[in-house]
């Protein structure tokens, strides 16, 4: 008996985001992903974080959590707050599993989701496993395939790096220099 296609992609993509020195986690819940992220968080020493909800951290009750945690958590403000924050949480909308690459698409380059992502030094991100994609080419035809093209589309592949400054590799200069990724199992509908 083989593994499922799911957890072969998950394999894929854990595989390849564990290269680049990222950490790659999958729970069957939103509530265990709340669960897991508080216990993250605490283990970094994470005393505040830049929460963009989403349907995961809604369903999840990640507000609530993380402040019985003892975690101070942003929900709004963002540029106030996420150049001080020591993390961010944001959801993406898929993962390519052969290039182990998050993927946010937007119909604007939302400054929030932006922030939450790049602004802070260690960047939490859920996905929902419905949405891992095998490829590259598929996940392209499935943006094109969208009703309305997105007029943001970002890629990220693990924590930020560099080697522009006389080629030498520095990691977290354009961006976070942690990149936590959580996939969830449980179907969350999209919160009105």
């Amino acid at each position: 008996m083989g593994i499922d296609r799911t957890t072969e992609l998950y394999e894929s993509f854990k595989s390849k985001v564990e290269v680049l020195s990222g950490e790659c986690f999958r729970v069957k819940t939103s509530n265990e992903a709340a669960e897991l992220v508080c216990k993250v968080m605490k283990e970094k020493g994470i005393e505040n974080v830049a929460l963009l909800n989403s349907p995961i951290s809604l369903k999840g009750k990640f507000e609530e959590q993380i402040g019985e945690a003892g975690i101070t958590v942003y929900t709004d403000r963002f540029r106030e707050v996420t150049p001080d924050a020591h993390a961010g949480i944001t959801q993406v909308n898929y993962a390519i599993a052969e290039l182990g690459t998050l993927v946010q698409a937007a119909a604007d380059a939302n400054v929030d989701d932006r922030l939450c992502s790049t602004l802070i030094p260690i960047h939490i991100a859920l996905v929902s496993t419905s949405t891992m994609i095998p490829t590259l080419a598929e996940t392209m035809a499935i943006l094109h395939r969208l009703p309305r093209l997105p007029g943001f589309v970002g890629f990220i592949t693990g924590p930020s790096r560099t080697s522009d400054i006389e080629r030498v590799l520095t990691v977290g200069v354009h961006g976070p220099k942690q990149l936590i990724v959580v996939f969830v199992d449980e179907q969350v509908e999209e919160v009105a």
